[in-house]
């Protein structure tokens, strides 16, 4: 907080909260307890931060491994524990999901890519699986290795983990997470691969070559023409194609960043801004970014010192996303149950969560007609997300209210002395429609006519052809009713530090139309070191400004 305006008659100091924050806490409680839950801040307010629902439910108990957006074909695929879907788009509320094959593994991170020809290239870190989309009625090409099915242009040597794949200029890009080559595909060919160890075709292998180290990942940089930045788990290589007959690839020989990657799934790209979770061999666990010249950490004290302490840094996942207009970057450790945001516009973290405050679900997020799809850590559901969602909508009736809340830094008294709360205030949005959506499905009355089967979110089935499944039973009707919901804040203090908060005052929220916007809490105590800890109750929208704290002494 900052330092107390005092009055004319010297007896009442205003102190200003700062209620439009982020997360800003010290090593310990004691510092700065100061944190911000799944709200950002925009314009000088604090507000939502988006919600989710649940938009295409397909195998609850797998969790979603990966999810990729075809511009080109107009669909998405997602991984869902062994299982590959096409989802094609029907309406806004309605998705088609096609079975296109099984993977071999049933956990662990999915990367996905796809060239100029059709061909999305899957891998597991275990084999490559390609699908050309131009027959959806194929399946979906298993590899071992490289050794792909009769008809392939391959070698007998095989890339022992294919890890992080992309593509640039034609080609598609592997790492091999088991060694410090990563391999270039033939032009617009991803059955087309020479890595033969017999010639070492230097055509089709790159290789890393700063410091002993793994590959992780090759990344084209955003706005960055040729050039691509090779991710190993210490260092980080630049590298530019200038079409060079030997191998097209050249490395900057005069720049590399001294910091690698500890999980290729954290490493994410958009505008001109690749962010990653960095570590070396002398660093511990840190959040960079890159526009191609130097790195920067943007990781704060706090938060550093949360990664210093995390058990299993490398079970991490992230990706960037815009949301109304704020560059976002969030990334989760799901072993350690944190989830945070860092919104490249205010240069403030924020933390994310479910609804009972552990990590937030999502794995990563793709743009898909003009809306952000996900996949869940937790469950084989495809989700839409958006601050048009103000809850956590998980289908079939269960919509969760999100965990809102601001803790705000301390304040205390150069001189230790005892002081009296007289009251605590902010401006709120107040007045505006204080009700929602709530989905019920009923089952139809069967007759003779063919219907369609569709799950209970009337998301149609199909079979492997992608022909919809048809019977003479029932299918669903889904209906919706508005309910009115009491939105409230409640306040509670910390006078300890924020080690520990006491009760919650509560103050209810004014109805739709009375939009006084006022909130104020008299006579809250006395202490010599506060920390306020706000939270916003409701399934609507929250916009909040800045406080003032009244005391004397």
């Amino acid at each position: 907080m900052a330092r107390p305006a005092p009055r004319a008659n010297q007896e009442i100091i205003e102190v200003p909260v700062v209620m439009a924050g982020g997360n800003k806490f010290g090593r310990y409680s004691k510092i700065n307890d100061s944190e911000t839950w799944n709200m950002i801040v925009s314009d000088g307010a604090l507000v939502d931060y988006a919600g989710y629902k649940n938009i295409l439910p397909l195998l609850p108990d797998s969790p979603g491994r990966g999810i990729y957006s075809s511009a080109r074909g107009n669909f998405m695929i997602v991984v869902l524990g062994a299982n590959t879907y096409r989802i094609n788009y029907i309406t806004a509320n309605v998705l088609e999901a096609v079975f296109i094959g099984e993977l071999t593994t049933t956990s662990g991170d999915v990367f996905i890519s796809e060239n100029n020809n059709a061909q999305i290239c899957i891998t597991d870190e275990s084999h490559l699986y390609v699908y050309n989309y131009k027959t959806p009625t194929s399946p979906l090409l298993l590899t071992s290795g490289i050794n792909f099915p009769t008809g392939g242009n391959y070698s007998a040597f095989p890339i022992l983990s294919p890890g992080y794949v992309s593509f640039q200029n034609g080609r598609i890009i592997i790492a091999d997470i088991e060694t410090n080559l990563w391999y270039l595909s033939g032009i617009n060919d991803a059955l087309m691969w020479n890595t033969s160890s017999a010639v070492m075709n230097h055509a089709y292998v790159g290789s890393l070559q700063t410091k002993p180290d793994t590959m992780q990942a090759v990344v084209p940089l955003p706005g960055g023409g040729n050039n691509v930045m090779v991710f190993g788990r210490t260092v980080i290589e630049q590298w530019q194609d200038v079409g060079a007959a030997l191998f097209p690839y050249q490395r900057a020989s005069s720049l590399n960043i001294d910091y690698g990657c500890l999980n290729a799934s954290s490493i994410a790209a958009l505008d001109n801004y690749i962010v990653w979770l960095a570590a070396n061999e002398q660093g511990g666990p840190t959040i960079m970014v890159t526009n191609g010249g130097r790195e920067q950490a943007i990781s704060t004290d706090g938060i550093d010192f949360k990664l210093a302490n995390i058990t299993d840094p490398t079970n991490c996942t992230g990706f960037l996303f815009r949301q109304d207009g704020h560059l976002i970057y969030q990334f989760t450790f799901p072993t350690d149950n944190i989830s945070y945001t860092y919104d490249f516009n205010t240069q403030l973290f924020f933390t994310v969560s479910d609804e009972n405050e552990n990590y937030h679900p999502a794995r990563n997020v793709v743009f898909f007609h003009n809306d952000y799809y996900f996949v869940s850590l937790k469950g084989g559901n495809i989700y839409r997300m958006g601050t048009q969602y103000t809850t956590y909508d998980y289908g079939s009736d269960n919509v969760q209210q999100i965990p809102r809340i601001r803790i705000t830094e301390p304040f205390r008294l150069p001189t230790q002395r005892m002081f009296i709360m007289k009251s605590f205030g902010f401006t709120m949005e107040n007045g505006q429609q204080n009700y929602y959506k709530t989905y019920t499905t009923e089952r139809q009355e069967a007759d003779s006519t063919l219907k369609a089967i569709s799950t209970e979110s009337n998301i149609i089935i199909c079979t492997e052809s992608g022909e919809s499944i048809a019977t003479e039973g029932s299918g669903f009707d889904e209906t919706f009713t508005y309910v009115l919901s009491p939105a409230n804040v409640d306040l509670s203090v910390s006078r300890d530090g924020g080690a520990s908060f006491g009760n919650s005052w509560r103050l209810n929220m004014n109805q739709t139309g009375n939009r006084k916007s006022r909130m104020i809490w008299q006579r809250l105590g006395q202490c010599n070191d506060v920390t306020l800890q706000i939270r916003f109750n409701g399934p609507i929208r929250f916009i909040a400004f800045d406080g003032l704290l009244t005391l004397y002494q």
